[in-house]
């Protein structure tokens, strides 16, 4: 059976005393934010069906292949989206928290996954994913009892970040890595936050040619680095 990310994030926060803060931040982010696979050609020559299929067991398909706008285009559109996932049912109105990250994936009009606390009972977190131009509640995430890392530690208020940064880190990621050889252009954009290594920052992922970089930047999206 496959661990849950909370528990799995819990037992890495475990033991942050017997590794670096660097090698500690790569294992956590490899383990919340798995990189989606890439899209899976049709086996029958007459079938016009598609799918993408998530290493989180999320499967979207699609029975024609569409124009979809990038999900990147537009932060008016972006934080329209998170407006969006504040007015659902049993969130309008409450203060919301999530767990861990937000992960951003730009494909078919993009995909936005988050795990959030639900208000109307602490103890339960879960996964809310955006997806076909609507949000809808995926899938509960298992929570393991720990008392050294409690839930609320672990939790911070969606209202201190914007969805929009993810077009501007976007954009800047792309605008530094586009004269590189080989580069390819990402479909993805993180926010993490883990508070026992204080981190709290978005990142892409880029890959080139001759090697692969990591971007970061601060929570309003201001470059930070690159290596």
């Amino acid at each position: 059976m496959m661990t849950s990310r909370y528990s799995t994030f819990v037992i890495l926060l475990g033991v942050i005393f017997m590794t670096s803060c660097k090698e500690l931040r790569k294992s956590i982010d490899e383990t919340l934010h798995p990189v989606a696979q890439r899209k899976t050609a049709p086996t029958d020559s007459n079938s016009a069906s598609s799918s993408i299929t998530f290493s989180s067991s999320s499967v979207f398909s699609s029975s024609s292949e569409q124009n979809f706008n990038s999900i990147f285009e537009s932060g008016a559109m972006l934080d329209s989206i998170q407006q969006a996932l504040y007015n659902m049912p049993g969130l309008k109105g409450k203060k919301l928290f999530f767990l861990a990250g937000l992960y951003f994936y730009d494909y078919r009009g993009g995909m936005i996954s988050v795990d959030l606390q639900d208000p109307n009972n602490p103890e339960n977190v879960d996964t809310y994913t955006y997806s076909n131009g609507e949000w809808e509640i995926q899938k509960p995430v298992k929570i393991i009892s720990n008392p050294h890392f409690p839930l609320k530690m672990l939790l911070m208020p969606l209202d201190e970040i914007k969805f929009s940064t993810a077009k501007k880190v976007y954009d800047i990621a792309w605008e530094k890595t586009k004269a590189i050889e080989g580069v390819e252009r990402t479909q993805h954009v993180y926010f993490s936050q883990i508070k026992a290594v204080h981190v709290k920052e978005w990142y892409v992922m880029i890959r080139t040619a001759r090697r692969d970089y990591r971007i970061t930047f601060d929570v309003d999206g201001n470059f930070r680095g690159m290596r």
